[in-house]
């Protein structure tokens, strides 16, 4: 039959058709406008969508080799104009500068939230209880989080003294800090004097002292605090004393006596 279509896709002959059936074919998708057809009496292969004209000659008994694939598709030969190019390129160099500045913008933001946030939590809140007591103003204290972590531990750092400052002043700057703290839970609180780090007590214990503030009795609070307090390698500052009431107020008071001097020595 003279008359029959030869179909190939990407270098695969599909089937032969009759002429009558292409326009059938193509509506129903089972032939596509972007494969290639020969007709006997052609001298190539052509593309459906493009060539087909439904003509037909004599010539020839046998297609031709077929394409291994479609005719690929129109290329560009329009230039691209020098300012596209270099605006392009200077993107690229934009993002390569641009990203180490985005970096250290999110560690300067990180930066500013966690010093805001050991403001509102404990700067703030060591200012106001201080400032709120005229005997305290002697005495500069500051509070912040060790290694600016905001958790873990926290510092009171004592930043100068009066020469008429007394033990008991000590004492009430650091129940007054305490009560601020009372429903903060840290790991350790961290008594400083000028930078220097000198002392430590268990959050647990400086929670309890806040709660207790207001209704424990000050002298009691006070002779039992060196027995909670530990050195900065984890040992216990001062013992624990045992016996005689009289006695053991005795040298609890004593060891409260060197603990504040140590602190703010």
């Amino acid at each position: 039959m003279s008359n029959l279509i030869h179909v190939a896709r990407q270098g695969v002959v599909l089937g032969k058709y009759p002429q009558a059936q292409l326009v059938s074919l193509l509506a129903s998708g089972h032939v596509l406008r972007t494969d290639h057809y020969w007709i006997k009496g052609m001298p190539g292969w052509q593309v459906i969508g493009a060539t087909f004209d439904g003509a037909a000659s004599n010539a020839g008994a046998r297609p031709p080799v077929l394409p291994a694939s479609a005719p690929p598709l129109p290329v560009r030969t329009t230039p691209v104009p020098a300012r596209a190019a270099s605006g392009a390129s200077s993107g690229v160099l934009k993002a390569v500068y641009l990203t180490p500045l985005f970096g250290f913008a999110a560690l300067v933001a990180l930066v500013v939230l966690l010093q805001g946030y050991a403001y509102v939590t404990l700067k703030a809140p060591l200012a106001e209880a201080l400032g709120a007591d005229s005997r305290n103003r002697s005495i500069d204290a500051s509070a912040y989080y060790r290694y600016n972590i905001p958790f873990g531990s926290v510092v009171l750092n004592i930043d100068d003294i009066g020469s008429d400052t007394k033990n008991v002043d000590m004492m009430r700057v650091l129940l007054q800090f305490a009560e601020t703290q009372k429903y903060s839970d840290h790991d350790w609180v961290i008594l400083s004097c000028r930078g220097e780090e000198r002392f430590m007590i268990r959050g647990s214990h400086f929670k309890t002292m806040g709660l207790e503030y207001g209704s424990q009795n000050p002298m009691y609070t006070m002779r039992t605090l060196p027995e909670n307090v530990y050195r900065m390698d984890g040992r216990r500052a001062f013992p624990v004393w045992e016996g005689g009431a009289l006695g053991v107020m005795a040298e609890q008071m004593k060891n409260f006596s060197e603990f504040t001097v140590e602190w703010l020595r």
